[in-house]
């Protein structure tokens, strides 16, 4: 026997599993053992089945939910699906999910009905305000002492996880930017009047200006003042994200007020001119639809139901000019769908519908619109104009028909994200 004695090391765990030349398990256990290896197959899955593969052991738990790991996924699949649509009925808080999973379709669960939002140790509902990339921006109030606050969340429904946003008052508007390609933090813009009592150096004609919430520094920080008179802007009720900027709206609105993040200037975003007469108000059961889709702005706006043409407006990233992109034809739509046609009060033969949302894919020919007809959704493709149900809801209790053209006054994208709030 040697006199030389050895020192016994424990090796590292892939090499572990030899023994006497040969491997006590199989090739894919032993991948799953090397994080690095296990992590680079992780990353080219889709994040539903990421979500699922949570379950599968604490390690791999904590491997999918790791911050460095979730902006992987995010930033390698930019952008990421639509993967269905929440829809706000303008006589409830609950919200109603249509799937656009094809799984959902084969087990008869593309629609969910009567969907509140609320978070486990909060229990009052939620009210989305916004969706932008996978994360909603909601509110609600709070009874505390004898009065009410108003609380304003972000929160990824993928997750479930969600922040409460330093409190703030004296507000407008609030607007959700997350792009990401560019960043895994968030920010939230807030549009606030000046206070009365307020003591500042600027002009009187700063009557207005913007704050930004930051999820990497956790603060409200003034960023620039707003000097366009208010009597530009009638409303201020939706926001949309896009193109790396802000976008206030309302439903009387012609002009969007836009907010350039990374300049930090305020601009005028024009709707597209219809060249038709118009009155000086416009109608309050008008239709407008404004929406971002895979990085292109769409926009519709529907001032006669008795015409069967959909106009779809889209404003690509690149460009600062709407163009007409789509024709939506109704007719072939009503003749396979008979409830759609129905009479205002003047016994005028109109169309009962409202927007969904736009789902722009990867080409043209794949893109559509989905469209609320009464208790139905509808999936119109832009290029070849097919069309086919993708749903039923359940009726509504004594449903008048000129509530067909508003069943859902709000709706707002779902897209699967593993993003941190």
């Amino acid at each position: 026997m040697s006199s030389c004695s050895r020192t016994r090391t424990k090796a590292p765990r892939s090499a572990r599993s030899r023994r006497n030349g040969g491997f006590s398990s199989s090739s894919a256990t032993i991948v799953a053992d090397i994080d690095d290896i296990l992590i680079q197959i992780l990353s080219l899955l889709p994040i539903k089945t990421l979500l699922r593969f949570k379950r599968v052991s604490k390690r791999w738990l904590s491997l999918i939910t790791n911050p460095d790991f979730s902006n992987r996924v995010i930033k390698s699949n930019h952008p990421l699906p639509i993967s269905g649509f929440f829809l706000h009925s303008p006589r409830a808080f609950k919200y109603s999910f249509v799937s656009l999973d094809d799984e959902d379709d084969a087990t008869n669960q593309r629609v969910s009905s009567s969907l509140p939002l609320w978070f486990t140790d909060h229990q009052t509902d939620m009210i989305i305000m916004q969706s932008t990339n996978g994360l909603l921006l909601c509110k609600c109030s709070c009874a505390s002492s004898n009065h009410f606050n108003t609380n304003y969340y972000v929160y990824n429904p993928t997750t479930k996880q969600y922040t409460l946003l330093p409190q703030i008052t004296g507000h407008i508007a609030l607007s959700l930017a997350f792009d990401p390609s560019k960043s895994p933090h968030y920010k939230v813009f807030c549009l606030r009047g000046r206070s009365n009592n307020s003591v500042s150096s600027a002009s009187d004609s700063e009557l207005y200006h913007i704050e930004v919430y930051s999820s990497n520094e956790g603060l409200w920080r003034r960023v620039v003042p707003v000097l366009t008179s208010p009597s530009t802007f009638i409303e201020f009720t939706y926001s949309v994200f896009w193109n790396g900027a802000v976008h206030w709206y309302g439903l009387s609105s012609r002009d969007c007020l836009s907010f350039d993040i990374s300049k930090e200037e305020i601009k005028i975003l024009p709707l597209p001119d219809l060249d038709d007469e118009e009155p000086l108000l416009p109608d309050p059961r008008t239709l407008r639809f404004l929406d971002e889709s895979r990085g292109n702005l769409y926009y519709i706006e529907v001032n006669d139901q008795s015409s069967s043409d959909l106009p779809v407006y889209e404003m690509e990233r690149n460009s600062s000019s709407w163009s007409m992109k789509y024709n939506v034809d109704l007719q072939p739509l009503a003749a396979a769908f008979p409830e759609m046609i129905t009479e205002d009060y003047t016994n005028r033969r109109i169309y009962a519908f409202s927007v969904i949302g736009f789902v722009k894919e990867e080409t043209d020919a794949e893109s559509y619109i989905l469209l609320h007809i009464p208790n139905k959704a509808v999936k119109y493709n832009f290029i070849d104009k097919t069309f086919k149900k993708l749903c039923d809801f359940k009726p509504l209790v004594n449903d008048a028909p000129e509530d067909h053209f508003y069943r859902f006054q709000r709706t707002f994208q779902c897209i699967k994200s593993l993003a941190n709030v």
